[in-house]
């Protein structure tokens, strides 16, 4: 096979899954994703993935059975990564949509799944060398409902704001609530160091309810440093001495600039070594 990927339980040819079976994901963004870090050959924090994904699937509305569940999932992704030999690091992205066709009003409402793995260079997490150049993405918002918090498959204003980013020789983009409140950037949860306390947007606000920000979140605390979940403007930007975004793939990301503006990256570092030892070592 050219491409192997789990279809709903039983791992085909990615190539040669017809379009009818997958038709309402493309046409309609109908489902969500998940995407899962690899190291020594295991996926980590699967159940933390796996409770957000039903709590998406609830809000849409998509049936699920006792069959899929967390522990045929981890043999779904398990028996796909021994048919990769994926025995190092790597990504696993899950993507669950409701089946079959329709127009807007859908003729079922049952769950249709996709597993994908790929290999990763690094084992571990390791700290992006060059800080990134980010900017406000002010082209669109986003929206503060209950869809926000979940990776649906409707994901123009990442794409959108991605494309800018590229456009304008940056890295990534923050994207801005209704209230022109900064929230994440384009594929991260966003943190602030400001004076003694770390800031991050509340799932409130409208950002991803990521589950390496809850991770992040957990360490800071560990690490003695007080963390603060508010509301993020503009202006805060300027007044941060460390500004870091997490998601499950890089797990901590530094900002070198806003602007002008130049940020340092002593808390990143201490982060990301807490979460080799614990991901990695202690294994979650």
């Amino acid at each position: 096979m050219e491409d192997p990927v789990n279809y709903n339980g039983e791992i085909t040819d990615g190539n040669s899954i017809g379009f009818n079976q997958i038709k309402r994901g493309f046409n309609f963004g109908d489902g969500l994703f998940e995407s899962i870090r690899v190291f020594n050959g295991e996926c980590t924090l699967l159940e933390t993935h796996f409770n957000r994904m039903l709590n998406g699937l609830k809000i849409l509305k998509i049936s699920f059975n006792y069959s899929f569940n967390l522990k045929s999932l981890y043999q779904y992704i398990e028996e796909l990564l021994i048919y990769k030999n994926i025995k190092l690091g790597g990504k696993v992205k899950v993507y669950v949509f409701r089946s079959g066709l329709g127009t807007y009003k859908p003729e079922t409402n049952q769950i249709s799944f996709l597993i994908e793995a790929n290999s990763l260079e690094d084992n571990k997490y390791v700290l992006n060398k060059k800080g990134f150049l980010v900017d406000i993405y002010k082209e669109y918002i986003k929206p503060i409902n209950k869809l926000s918090k979940f990776k649906s498959s409707s994901s123009l204003l990442y794409v959108l704001a991605s494309i800018s980013s590229k456009e304008n020789n940056l890295d990534d983009h923050l994207i801005l609530n209704e209230k022109n409140q900064i929230i994440e950037s384009t594929n991260s949860n966003i943190f602030l160091q400001i004076e003694d306390n770390i800031i991050t947007p509340p799932v409130e606000s409208g950002c991803i309810n990521g589950v390496m920000r809850l991770e992040i979140i957990k360490i800071i605390k560990e690490l003695g440093i007080n963390i603060i979940e508010s509301n993020i403007e503009k202006e805060d930007l300027s007044k941060a001495k460390e500004i870091f975004l997490s998601n499950v793939i890089n797990g901590i990301i530094w900002v070198g600039g806003y602007e002008s503006k130049r940020y340092y990256n002593l808390i990143s570092k201490k982060i990301i070594e807490n979460l080799n030892k614990k991901l990695i070592i202690n294994r979650v």
